[in-house]
């Protein structure tokens, strides 16, 4: 899904913004961009919030084995339930929780 500007769901699957900003992240934090859409992966970088232009290269909700979700912690299906974005920032690119981004509709 695809998140409007309020952070609610909303904009059609099939026509997803170009860019996206930062958004829900606190002034003294950074959003994490990581390797692969997981929580535990390598961070690459993080992002400051309110950075805007992200560039879009698609979302996804991963789906863990039947195998791995049986020996999963509670902890870790709550992660594996979430959304994740791959964006581009500075050049490189990688996954954020799509719950910190907004479309960026100014660029």
């Amino acid at each position: 899904c695809i998140w409007d500007a309020s952070g609610g769901e909303a904009a059609r699957a099939d026509d997803p913004p170009k860019y996206w900003s930062v958004t829900g992240v606190r002034s003294d934090d950074v959003l994490n961009l990581r390797d692969v859409p997981h929580g535990d992966s390598k961070k690459l970088a993080g992002i400051p919030p309110g950075t805007r232009g992200l560039k879009n290269l698609g979302c996804l909700t991963p789906e863990p084995s039947l195998d791995r979700w049986m020996i999963m912690t509670e902890a870790e299906r709550k992660n594996a339930k979430l959304e994740w974005c791959r964006v581009e920032y500075r050049g490189t690119q990688g996954w954020v929780a799509a719950r910190f981004l907004k479309p960026d509709n100014a660029r």
